[in-house]
């Protein structure tokens, strides 16, 4: 059985459901509002893939130019959208970021939202983790990552260069 106190020092997991699938001009929107709230420490989003090039039919191989892939701008950091996000889940350090996050979505969404507390991002490494990243050391056996919130956030067969964007907050 956990110790209460080692339960209150976890970091809290909420996930963000709009009622609509968001355009990049609002992903961007909300996304910003909810990087400025204080002890976020991670966002993932999740949602339908777009792909570069058409993979099947008589346009196999020809470029998609879908109006949802456009490059957003997300705490100074620029990246392409490649998906239209249909939920966002961030992990806060402790319960008082709670009220600010439903603030920040109030304020960036025009339609209603569902948030959710739970368990949505692994907090520790798998085998899998271990076998792609490795130990830090003979005596270490932390994952070796140099950050390691990126731990959960993409596929670990995925390059994550592509898919993460990771800046880091003035304190």
């Amino acid at each position: 059985m956990k110790d209460i106190a080692s339960v209150r020092d976890e970091p809290i997991q909420v996930r963000v459901s709009p009622r609509r699938l968001l355009q990049p001009q609002t992903a961007e929107k909300i996304l910003n509002e909810i990087d400025r709230v204080n002890g976020v420490i991670r966002m993932l989003i999740n949602g339908k893939n777009l792909p570069k090039k058409v993979t099947c039919g008589p346009g196999t191989g020809a470029d998609v130019h879908h109006p949802g892939m456009k490059v957003i701008n997300v705490g100074g950091c620029a990246f392409e959208l490649n998906i239209i996000v249909g939920e966002i889940i961030v992990e806060v350090e402790d319960e008082s970021a709670m009220g600010e996050i439903r603030s920040a979505c109030e304020r960036a969404l025009p339609f209603s939202f569902e948030l959710k507390r739970g368990h949505f991002i692994k907090r520790k490494p798998t085998l899998t983790d271990y076998g792609r990243y490795g130990f830090k050391g003979k005596d270490d056996e932390r994952i070796n990552l140099a950050d390691e919130r990126i731990l959960g956030l993409v596929d670990p067969h995925a390059k994550a260069e592509q898919n993460i964007c990771v800046f880091k907050k003035d304190d």
